[in-house]
């Protein structure tokens, strides 16, 4: 079955794995992450209680933390693939800003991902720390659906091998020009 791990992030990312605002995750404040709009300041902390403790699993987070690295290039080209189910642990993270951006370390990120058929279960460092996902790919592309603890849509590129996947999600822009973001974990 083809299938492709998200993390994101990602977080989507977007991306939901980065600890630093480096990833997709826009420092773990991505739209996703927003808590409703109040109409009280009355509300406001029983709402933020109540996200706090939405759980969308219980997987353990075992992946190693790993640093952010920008890399002045452009991306590698996704090949799509096939993905077996079961555990894989975020080992790289490069955030591609072209021939002109920006280089070096930009924070860390740690995420694990448990695929199961077309469902993903996600945990990271970010915000929020557990997600639910349901994907469909097409080629080398794919759309993920969160099912918890938002609705959020994400749609990127991937490449898989029988031990590794990555994938690719657009990072933004900002003054050096696009970021493309490449996640890639290991199967355990």
């Amino acid at each position: 079955m083809k299938l492709i791990a998200l993390a994101l992030v990602t977080s989507l990312l977007a991306a939901c794995s980065s600890t630093s605002g480096s990833s997709l995750d826009d420092g773990g404040k991505g739209a996703h992450d927003a808590l409703p709009a109040s109409d009280s300041p009355v509300d406001a902390p029983a709402e933020a209680t109540a996200d706090a403790a939405l759980s969308c699993n219980t997987i353990a987070n075992a992946a190693p933390v790993v640093t952010v690295m920008q890399v002045a290039a452009d991306p590698p080209a996704s090949s799509g693939g096939t993905i077996a189910d079961g555990t894989y642990e975020m080992t790289a993270v490069a955030i591609y800003t072209g021939a002109d951006g920006p280089t070096g370390a930009s924070g860390t990120a740690q995420t694990t991902v448990v695929v199961s058929g077309a469902t993903l279960q996600v945990v990271n460092a970010g915000e929020p720390p557990t997600r639910t996902v349901t994907l469909a790919t097409s080629g080398t592309a794919f759309t993920a659906t969160d099912t918890c603890p938002d609705s959020t849509v994400w749609n990127g590129t991937f490449t898989a091998t029988a031990t590794s996947l990555s994938i690719v999600l657009p990072g933004g822009t900002d003054d050096a020009g696009a970021r493309t973001v490449v996640e890639t974990f290991t199967k355990q």
